[in-house]
């Protein structure tokens, strides 16, 4: 079948196309982006032919696309300028010489649906991506040759900074204008991790005693020698609100526990709860700016009376802690110990279902030995059960998940798969090497080797299909520059997991939570698993393999013994990637995307 599809998201466009065959003496293809006013682009190009340099304007007519899936990350900022979000594209498929390019003569033009680059998914669902990829050549160039993370962190910390606004994308302006709801009417209730970012803090104390908030007291470790007084990470934060928000609690957990929420409610003036913002993204430049996060708002009013019920019990859980009770004790588990489903837009062609989660949901707190026996915490087998039965697809990002998680819930997923569903398309990225590790052990069904006193062990081995989070450094091609990988711990930040985004029972899974065990034994966190809303299912499917192609390419180069990005002069050294010897196509991806034109 020919045929060529476009998704969208806040963030990104991406096009994937095919003749249905093998395109016999194809040298690439040409992408033009269509506004709403038939206005054509040609889309811009990073690579040439040997024996080219890459130059400033070049383009895909020039130095053509050597694949059957292509990302547009310039269809957001042309909207920024001119207000028109609504794209379709144009794929033209190139024969010649490379510096005799033409349309080929035997293969038509092909057009995509029409987009529209946006968050919304539904009337209560908007789902919000930034940009916080800083290994790309954007950010090193912005540095212009000084490869510092502290230049690049005073840069992020500016909120006129261009490479800041750059970075953050939509996520700045989401999570300000769900506080400014507050500013005329209503009150904000919070739950923050990190609260840092100094144009965040200020929305926060803009709104007044209209806010209450449950913070986190992040406290260092003290080094060996130094003083027992260490300084808390939102101390400067807490004392700004505490000056003037309705109500303040500064929630300080004991070792092996995090207050790791990130979700804000807004309730109305005549008390009732309106809608939630939660997510992966935490109130810091870095979480804004300098690893990969998602903000979702979901605008119901009974999902915004389940968080204000939780964030009840967080509150009465700490003020009992300061009167001596335990941490995390029986009443916040308790409700805390099963989930909820809930239905949004109901009755509406966008009618989708929610299960909520909150943490922590295991009567006690994890055992240090943990062990093969402890229970499956109730999200977790939510989840686990959702990825061993996807049909399609297992999409997903994290950040440090831990185990059991989602890597080997993934893992499990494909083994199952090799006998029931060979083409179950599995695709993840961490920041984790260790956890990349996990779902490769698990697929082999192997064990990492145990670690020897005083001997460091060898780097984890990864497999292709999930992958740790890599910059470019080792082996640069001619033309580019070496790339930061992070400027604090995190690279993807993102707590993701997406399954069957084409199908009438799609799901995407996301929140605060980091997609393990030790997350609903020890953690607050929140967690919705959203099911039916394709839209919403194709926007963080398009996030995530936008992610995990930037890193896999720098990933691969990482395996390699050279760094070769050239263009390839014949046809058929480049199409042999994605087609066999009979011409059926035999890219995973390929095959992927093209699921949705069926």
């Amino acid at each position: 079948m020919r045929n060529a599809v476009a998704f969208a998201n806040n963030d990104v466009v991406t096009i994937a196309w095919s003749y249905g065959a093998k395109p016999e003496g194809c040298m690439g293809f040409a992408l033009y982006r269509i506004d709403s006013k038939d206005q054509e682009t040609v889309l811009p190009s990073h690579a040439v032919f040997p024996g080219d340099s890459i130059k400033a304007g070049q383009t895909t007519a020039q130095f053509p696309i050597q694949k059957f899936y292509w990302k547009d990350v310039y269809a957001r900022l042309v909207g920024d300028k001119t207000g028109d979000y609504t794209f379709r594209y144009k794929v033209v498929p190139l024969e010649g010489l490379p510096e005799a390019l033409k349309p080929m003569a035997s293969l038509p033009i092909l057009t995509t649906n029409e987009v529209t680059v946006s968050g919304v998914c539904s009337p209560s669902l908007t789902a919000i991506f930034n940009r916080g990829l800083i290994s790309t050549q954007h950010v090193s160039q912005a540095l212009k040759g000084n490869m510092s993370k502290n230049k690049l962190l005073s840069m992020i910390k500016d909120p006129a900074n261009q490479l800041r606004k750059d970075l953050a994308g939509d996520i700045i302006g989401t999570l300000t204008g769900f506080v400014a709801q507050a500013k005329k009417s209503g009150s904000i209730y919070a739950a923050l991790y990190e609260l840092t970012d100094v144009e965040l803090v200020q929305a926060l104390v803009g709104i007044g005693d209209r806010l209450n908030i449950v913070l986190a007291n992040i406290v260092a470790k003290p080094k060996p020698g130094g003083s027992e007084e260490t300084a808390g990470e939102n101390d400067d934060s807490e004392t700004k609100l505490k000056a003037s928000a309705d109500s303040l609690l500064y929630r300080e957990p004991p070792s092996g526990h995090i207050v790791h929420n990130k979700f804000l409610i807004y309730v109305d003036d005549s008390k009732v709860p309106q809608a939630v913002l939660t997510g992966s993204c935490n109130w810091t430049d870095t979480g804004l700016c300098a690893q990969t996060n998602n903000s979702i708002v979901i605008r119901d009013k009974t999902v915004a009376a389940r968080y204000m019920a939780y964030w009840k019990k967080l509150q009465a859980d700490e003020t009992a802690h300061e009167a001596g009770s335990p941490f995390q004790d029986t009443p916040l588990r308790t409700f805390n110990g099963a989930g909820k489903t809930l239905n949004l837009d109901k009755g509406t062609d966008d009618a989708s279902t929610l299960t909520s989660y909150f943490s922590p949901n295991t009567p006690k707190q994890r055992s240090k030995t943990k062990g093969k026996t402890e229970a499956f915490p109730v999200d977790m087998k939510d989840l686990s059960d959702r990825v061993m039965a996807a049909k399609n697809a297992v999409l997903f990002l994290a950040f440090i998940p831990g185990t059991p998680s989602i890597t080997e819930f993934a893992a499990a997923a494909q083994k199952a798969a090799k006998k029931a569903n060979k083409d179950l398309f599995v695709r993840g990225c961490v920041t984790s090497p260790d956890a990349a590790g996990n779902f490769y052990y698990d697929l082999k069904g192997t064990s990492p080797p145990k670690k020897q006193k005083g001997v460091k062990s060898p780097p984890a081995p990864q497999d292709a299909r999930v992958i740790s989070a890599k910059a470019l450094g080792k082996n640069i091609p001619a033309g580019w520059q070496t790339e930061l990988l992070k400027a604090g711990f995190a690279i993807t930040h993102d707590k993701i997991v997406v399954i069957d985004p084409f199908a009438d029972d799609c799901a995407v899974v996301t929140g605060s939570h980091n997609l393990g065990y030790q997350a609903s034994y020890n953690n607050d966190e929140n967690l919705v698993m959203i099911e039916g809303n394709k839209k919403l299912a194709m926007a963080y499917a398009t996030h995530v393999l936008d992610v995990y192609d930037h890193f896999s390419w720098r990933w691969t180069l990482d395996q390699a013994t050279s760094a070769d990005a050239n263009l390839k002069t014949k046809p058929d050294d480049w199409l042999n990637w994605y087609f066999d010897a009979e011409g059926n196509i035999k890219t995973a991806q390929l095959k992927f995307w093209m699921q949705a034109t069926v």
